[in-house]
């Protein structure tokens, strides 16, 4: 059962202050206009900070059909965030429901990886992707979303592009958090990245710096919380989706990962209610 009376001052405050709404269900929140403006900031200082020269990114639907999702083996690594999708069996609406063939996604990258599956890659690929996505969080705490939108950068090449770029987006991330007025702490962390075994893969992956995250408060009671990751995959998706390298061997991905509402409830915290004290985003 989903805990609803966790901090729940810190969303009452963000309501009085004009940038969110309630709407009645745990980890969901409607967002006002003068939210979305920082949103809108936030997505053109990421689209400027990525040295590919995006035009900005590639938005995905939030379901994902619920074949790649198996194929990156998420549904083994992390079932229980995993939001499937029912639909009636006839339009008796009291005819049982039969699962479809698409989950909402969790993440967006998992929209990337088939766009390139069964192939061969020559050199470096470079994604820029965005999309809402839903995990079926245990809390409701301000920040632990089950509903929210992600945007993702994401480097498709051999070993040494892969750990490269996800080493310069770290520096990147930093430089850029900076320039907004946060400060993260930037530490060491782990995921099931790698199928049902990745559990018991916890300390290998810290000690391998597989994945970095950028903690830093979202409220006065938050002792710190991830806006965004910087992730290497190694091999994993590669062989899961028969990616090739031409130099041999699966692909290797890294992914930098930012947790836009998250993003913007920082700078709330960061620089108060009035849009005119803040610094320009982009």
């Amino acid at each position: 059962m989903i805990e609803t009376t966790t901090l729940a001052d810190p969303i009452e405050r963000l309501a009085d202050g004009g940038w969110l709404r309630p709407t009645g269900g745990p980890g969901l929140l409607s967002f006002t206009p003068k939210f979305e403006t920082v949103m809108a900031g936030l997505q053109a200082a990421l689209t400027a900070a990525d040295p590919t020269g995006s035009a900005g990114p590639t938005w995905h639907p939030p379901v994902v059909p619920l074949a790649n999702i198996e194929r990156a083996q998420y549904t083994e690594a992390f079932p229980h965030l995993l939001g499937s999708v029912h639909a009636l069996s006839s339009q008796d609406q009291d005819a049982d429901r039969t699962p479809t063939d698409v989950v909402l996604a969790p993440a967006v990258c998992y929209s990337v990886y088939p766009e390139v599956a069964n192939s061969v890659v020559e050199g470096p690929l470079y994604f820029d992707a965005a999309g809402y996505c839903y995990r079926h969080e245990a809390t409701a705490e301000l920040g632990r979303f089950r509903s929210f939108r992600m945007r993702e950068f994401v480097i498709v090449g051999d070993a040494s592009a892969a750990w490269q770029w996800r080493d310069a987006w770290i520096a990147r991330c930093e430089a850029l958090f900076s320039r907004l007025g946060l400060t993260p702490v930037v530490t060491p962390a782990s995921d099931p990245f790698f199928g049902p075994g990745g559990r018991f893969m916890k300390s290998s992956q810290i000690e391998q710096n597989l994945k970095f995250e950028f903690v830093v408060a979202l409220h006065d009671d938050d002792p710190g919380t991830a806006i965004a990751s910087a992730n290497c995959h190694k091999e994993h998706l590669g062989e899961r989706f028969a990616i090739d390298h031409a130099d041999g061997g699966p692909a290797h991905s890294s992914c930098m990962a930012f947790g836009l509402e998250r993003t913007a409830l920082a700078l709330i915290h960061a620089h108060g209610d009035d849009l005119a004290d803040w610094p320009t985003l982009v």
